[in-house]
């Protein structure tokens, strides 16, 4: 992924990340809100940093263009200089690197005096304020700054002084914020043609290590862009902080959610990153399926009620199962889940009201909980015949139901059933009718009906537009053979990519504007668009680590090289919907 810019800086952001850190900026240059800044979830580390050359800021005045991708590079230019401004987060160090680059624009020799102010903001993410005092600690060409045992280290590689003295300020980024400016960093080169200054900005507790590179894409039609960029998203969100996770979106959403990394988990395995995979599930399960994992801090598993934790468990692990392995750690969770299955005695699952994904809303025995319980208890081989009975409860004539709880409204949640096929076809057409007339927006599915009572554009839960939720519509409408209607919502979903936060998927924006409503960059986005692709609109269906049915969309025209099953790979070309195998991998391929 890499962007190149020139045009509507100030509306766009960037994430870089590693295992430890992330930075988060936009491309004009600014630090324009409080969830911008040096993080380490779930702890920030500095608010911003700044440059003046020569006197000069470099900001939206000097910037000229702007590069976006694994790093971030700003091109800036004064009368006298070009600088370049590149800021990496390498899997090496726990922090981020700046490089500094001058070339003299004047034919004598020039003196460059560079000075960078670091806002240092040592926090938790919940306190938007700590009045608790830093502590500097200076030597040669490093400064470092710490409260409560957390540090923020500058080093340079060029010697500099720390000049201006200690002082304390604040800002209004949104809330009222509070930064720690331990010194301006100064430094003087004399420059003839070009020269360089590079500056790291460390935190505490360092992790090192970086993930699996996968050479693979999807090739074709509008949605190749779209694939392997969510591929990126994703890996950009993988934080090994309390073992190995994926946190439910950036800036804000800092832990790992269990609802948030099942779901994001079926596009990972979909990519081929099956250790990864093994990884994130094992942790959950070691950790007796919470349904928070909090960084650092205790894990929840009462005061966040997530009544799908353990189905979307059991679909993420079959599914690795099928193109990999699973592990002892992960059987033993399935087995303590199969203990779990409890109906009523109308073959409905009871859970906590405030346990679904809609969690302002109390839900009263819901369809996406009992459609999740129906297909989970099937991959687990159990007897599904009661929960069968139970989806009946739901059914109408023209829709399903949200809840058998009072006053339910019509939701989007009916295409979780949708997704596993439950509904007969005859049942499902009207379903899906209704989803894709009063549910379907410009900018993605609606979590209300645009005709209930209660739906409101921008409502977190009660109308506005989600990743997740046009995810869930695409796979609906592919699973019962709607092409059209089923690549017309993954599309939808890519209209984002250049918005916002480039080359991500945003949590949720509103129905009829498009304005975004949460993070930038959500997990369960990036991670649902890759799955739909993969298993609904191109039908790769896995069965086995030995055997694989393809059966994709009429007339799409695409190609997908080296999805990963077992230790094989498939290089496969759709033309007209008819499948080309490319290669010849070790598998029982059935093209239907």
């Amino acid at each position: 992924m890499k962007y190149h810019l020139t045009e509507n800086l100030e509306t766009r952001n960037g994430v870089i990340s590693n295992l430890h850190c992330f930075l988060n900026r936009h491309m004009d240059t600014g630090f324009k809100t409080k969830w911008s800044g040096l993080w380490s979830p779930p702890y920030k580390f500095m608010d911003y940093y700044a440059v003046k050359i020569n006197g000069v800021w470099l900001g939206p005045e000097t910037l000229q263009a702007a590069e976006y991708g694994e790093k971030m590079v700003f091109y800036h230019e004064t009368d006298s200089l070009r600088i370049t401004e590149e800021v990496k987060a390498p899997s090496t160090t726990p922090g981020i690197e700046l490089n500094l680059e001058f070339e003299n624009k004047l034919e004598n020799k020039k003196a460059v005096h560079v000075m960078v102010e670091p806002g240092v903001d040592i926090r938790e993410k919940s306190t938007d304020v700590d009045e608790t005092d830093y502590h500097v600690d200076k030597g040669p060409n490093r400064v470092t700054t710490s409260r409560k045992g957390k540090k923020l280290m500058i080093t340079s590689d060029a010697e500099f002084e720390l000049k201006e003295g200690m002082h304390t300020k604040e800002h209004f980024p949104g809330e009222r914020q509070k930064y720690f400016i331990p010194g301006h960093i100064s430094f003087r080169e004399e420059l003839e043609d070009k020269t360089s200054i590079e500056i790291e900005f460390s935190t505490s507790d360092g992790v090192f290590g970086e993930l699996q590179e996968i050479d693979q894409s999807f090739e074709g039609e509008d949605l190749g862009r779209a694939f392997n960029y969510s591929i990126e998203s994703l890996k950009n969100l993988i934080y090994d902080r309390d073992d190995t996770g994926i946190i439910a979106g950036h800036p804000w959403f800092q832990s790992f959610w269990a609802r948030d990394s099942f779901w994001s988990v079926l596009g990972l395995i979909d990519a081929g990153y099956f250790e990864l995979s093994e990884d994130i599930l094992t942790n959950y399960a070691e950790k007796n399926l919470p349904d928070k994992i909090n960084i650092e801090g205790e894990n929840e598993k009462t005061e966040y009620p997530r009544s799908d934790t353990e189905p979307l468990f059991v679909l993420a692990a079959d599914k690795l199962e099928r193109h990999f392995r699973t592990n002892d750690v992960i059987d033993e969770a399935l087995d303590e889940i199969r203990e779990n299955l409890e109906t009523d005695e109308d073959g409905v699952i009871r859970h906590d009201p405030e346990g679904t994904w809609m969690d302002t809303l109390e839900r009263d025995r819901a369809i996406d909980i009992q459609a999740l319980w129906l297909e989970a208890a099937e991959k687990l081989g159990e007897e599904t015949e009661t929960l069968e009975e139970g989806i009946e409860k739901f059914k109408q004539k023209e829709y399903m139901k949200d809840s058998l709880g009072e006053n339910s409204s019509e939701t989007i949640n009916p295409a979780v059933s949708l997704i596993f096929g439950q509904p007969e076809k005859n049942e499902a057409d009207k379903y899906l009718e209704k989803i894709n007339g009063e549910f379907s927006s410009r900018y993605g599915a609606r979590t209300r009906s645009l005709t209930d009572p209660g739906y409101d554009a921008e409502g977190y839960h009660t109308g506005s537009s989600w990743g997740l939720t046009t995810g869930w519509a695409a796979a609906a409408n592919l699973a019962y053979g709607n092409k059209t209607q089923g690549k017309n919502f993954i599309t939808k979903m890519t209209q984002f990519l250049d918005r916002n936060q480039l080359g991500a998927l945003p949590e949720v924006v509103n129905s009829e504007t498009g304005e975004l409503l949460g993070c930038g960059e959500q997990a369960w986005s990036a991670g649902l668009l890759v799955y739909v692709i993969d298993t609904y609109l191109l039908g790769i269906q896995v069965e086995s680590t030995e055997k694989v049915i393809i059966s994709p969309s009429d007339n799409l025209n695409c190609m997908r090289t080296s999805k990963k099953i077992g230790d094989q790979e498939l290089d496969v070309k759709v033309k007209d919907g008819e499948v080309e195998v490319l290669n010849d991998p070790d598998l029982e391929i059935e093209l239907r």
